[in-house]
């Protein structure tokens, strides 16, 4: 074929691949190899020109040529602090086909980019390779720019890697290390519901809001005193989780907002409580015009909330909520 010929190919078999997965972009990457695709672009790689370089590897990931990945991490390498670091790392990382390879590419990003953690996460993610292991390999590293870029990409993983280990770095001296480990930790159903609670009182404020989402998404009725008590932290983040949580708890977490939007003398704690109140009150309305028990639910929650705002609806009209009927 003539080489305007190839490329016109090229360019619908690139497309093709970045549409699939699987066996099917495998099948179309093999036929880039077998008509001379993959070679060409790799002769491109000795260019004079950088830009071409750069051109060449962005195809080469494109179509997983797998025997270029050593030449693509060298070209990593020499690419330094550069932007186009990037696009090499990524071109790499889908060509990759060792776990030792993937773990090269996020290492020599990590040293020349460390602030870039959620990119790298995200060009290692581009591998047709589960970067789960490699990740709970990195969570032991000396380096936290190493650590933190572990614990973005297991955020994103099916595994959260390995509790022991987590639960180490949990009370690490990098706080941004110890807040995404705790993130990780609370992500484990077999996490104990006891240092949930104990988390709900960290000195750090992330810490004790990220406790307080996973209380109620747990929806952990042990823990419905410390949402209570945490609906008077300072930290703005830590009430609105409590409160929302606390709503999540069922009718006592919802009588525990009533009575702490009623009994408050902390203006941000009740303001807090009482939001929630009229935000589930509303949203139970609306729900109650389409289903029975939706309504008997409804009626349920104002029962409460009259009961307990009985002597506050004389004094402070504005405290009832506004609900459309």
């Amino acid at each position: 074929m003539e080489a305007a010929e190839l490329k016109a190919i090229q360019r619908k078999l690139i497309e093709w691949i970045e549409t699939l997965d699987g066996a099917p972009r495998d099948k179309l990457s093999d036929l880039c190899s077998q008509m001379g695709l993959v070679r060409l672009e790799r002769e491109r790689l000795g260019s004079s020109r950088h830009s071409e370089r750069i051109d060449a590897a962005y195809h080469l990931g494109i179509m997983r040529a797998g025997d270029c990945a050593e030449e693509l991490i060298a070209m990593l390498e020499g690419e330094g602090r550069e932007s186009t670091a990037f696009v090499v790392g990524r071109a790499a990382a889908k060509c990759a086909t060792e776990p030792q390879q993937l773990r090269r590419i996020a290492e020599q990003i990590v040293k020349t980019h460390p602030h870039s953690h959620r990119l790298i996460a995200d060009i290692v993610a581009s591998s047709s390779m589960d970067p789960a292991p490699m990740y709970s390999e990195l969570l032991t590293s000396r380096e936290d720019a190493l650590v933190v870029t572990a614990l973005v990409g297991l955020s994103g993983c099916k595994s959260q890697g390995p509790l022991a280990v987590l639960d180490k770095l949990s009370s690490a001296a990098d706080k941004e290390v110890r807040i995404k480990a705790v993130k990780l930790l609370l992500q484990s159903p077999a996490f104990p519901a006891q240092r949930i609670r104990a988390f709900l009182r960290h000195p750090d404020w992330e810490i004790r809001a990220a406790a307080a989402k996973a209380a109620g998404e747990q929806r952990l009725l042990i823990c419905l005193d410390d949402l209570q008590h945490a609906l008077s932290d300072d930290s703005w983040w830590v009430r609105r989780h409590s409160a929302h949580s606390l709503v999540r708890l069922g009718m006592a977490g919802f009588h525990a907002l009533c009575e702490t939007a009623c009994a408050a003398e902390d203006s941000p704690c009740r303001e807090s409580a009482l939001e929630a109140v009229k935000a589930e009150l509303e949203h139970a309305a609306l729900a109650a015009a389409q289903d029975m028990k939706q309504q008997l639910y409804y009626n349920e929650l104002t029962f409460q909330y009259q009961k307990t705002f009985n002597d506050r609806y004389a004094s402070h009209p504005a405290y009832a909520p506004r609900i459309s009927s």
